[in-house]
């Protein structure tokens, strides 16, 4: 009876681990794994209740370390889980179906840990044996599990990186033409020259396409929400900001009586579907869904806030010698209605990911919009 349940405790463990690998490296649908994700969330709030303590700079900082040892951290687990699952196997037929040198023996369960472990890492010393075919098999099994699980870890680390290397890739596309921070308005101007707009379009079409590209790297790797970058400017929020203001401005304050080749461009409206689309599949994946309950006052600052800002987005257009919408009540009314559709999942999804919606947007002042996330006061969030 001992033996069967030592056995059966050992099979459960390898099949969970084989499912979670499965589910978190080699399939592609939207799903992972118990143990990868119980080991992100854990130390993410974990994380996140340590980093509301620090001051903004510092916290980035904190935060940017996580997502690296999650990596290393699932590997272990996984290892943890192997060696104990084979153990367990071993266990009850340790001694009687091994051959070991005298001066090695221990404690039974020591002794199937220790030669668990040799055998996953392939290392071998010899000093324990199996002389049983059904042991001399599953060592065997075991042996090829351990290349087979290494394998896949650096094959998944690889993976990781370079949906990584392709997220900054997109953030940069946006940041430097957008005054090194969120000010949309500057981004369009910056298109602006002899009274005409130059490929403006031409930026807003590899974007939608770059956007669902990074949907699916999220989802065949969810690991990478946990990755924190320093630099605001390369954060998923900032770059789901930037596409689903760029896509409003463009279609609520400019005139599109004179711009009508910009403002009525379908690659404009694809550009706002699609990133509305991403950030819905990030919110439900992460489970953010629930919608936060607003009250009269809050509601009144939030229309303040983007008041300030449509009026400050008119203003700098103007300057820049571009028409605006004449009737600016009407662009006005368009303009909260979409950020009232998007603002709240949007907001929820950045203080997730640990960061502050001020520096996100840029309503706070561009000092924290820019890319290094400059240090403030060392107080509590």
């Amino acid at each position: 009876m001992a033996t069967f349940i030592s056995t059966s405790i050992g099979i459960l463990l390898l099949m969970l681990v084989a499912y979670d690998v499965y589910t978190t490296i080699l399939d592609d649908r939207p799903r992972v794994g118990p143990i990868s994700d119980t080991l992100n969330r854990a130390v993410w709030y974990a994380g996140r209740a340590v980093a509301s303590r620090l001051g903004r700079t510092r916290r980035h900082l904190f935060l940017n370390v996580l997502g690296p040892l999650l990596l290393p951290g699932l590997l272990v687990l996984y290892i943890v889980f192997v060696v104990s699952g084979f153990a367990s196997i071993y266990y009850p037929h340790m001694h009687a179906k091994f051959a070991l040198d005298p001066r090695a023996a221990g404690a039974p369960w020591f002794d199937s840990l220790y030669f668990s472990g040799v055998t996953l890492t392939t290392v071998g010393y010899g000093d324990i044996a199996p002389v049983a075919r059904s042991m001399r098999l599953v060592a065997l099994i075991e042996a090829a599990s351990g290349i087979a699980l290494i394998s896949l870890a650096i094959t998944y680390l690889i993976a990781v990186y370079q949906a990584l290397e392709r997220k900054r890739t997109v953030a940069l596309s946006f940041y430097h033409q957008a005054d090194e921070g969120a000010n949309v308005a500057n981004f369009i101007a910056h298109h602006f020259v002899d009274g005409r707009f130059y490929g403006v379009i031409d930026v807003i079409r590899p974007a939608a396409r770059d956007l669902h590209g990074l949907l699916e790297s999220h989802i065949e790797h969810p690991i990478i929400h946990f990755f924190h970058p320093v630099q605001v400017y390369k954060s998923l929020p900032r770059i789901l900001f930037l596409m689903l203001e760029t896509s409003a401005v463009i279609r609520v304050c400019l005139d599109a009586e004179s711009y009508p080749e910009t403002c009525k461009h379908p690659e404009v409206r694809t550009l706002e579907s699609s990133a509305r689309h991403v950030l819905g599949e990030f919110v439900k994946s992460l489970g953010l869904g629930r919608r936060a309950h607003h009250g009269g006052a809050e509601k009144f600052e939030e229309s303040s806030r983007w008041r300030k800002r449509y009026e400050q987005t008119l203003r700098r257009l103007r300057q820049s010698g571009i028409e605006t919408r004449r009737d600016e009540a009407a662009g006005w009314d368009e303009y909260r209605a979409k950020r009232e559709e998007w603002e709240s999942p949007l907001k929820r999804l950045a203080d997730y990911l640990g960061y502050d919606w001020d520096e996100v947007t840029g309503d706070g002042g561009l000092r924290y919009a820019a890319d290094e996330g400059m240090e403030e006061p060392e107080t509590s969030r």
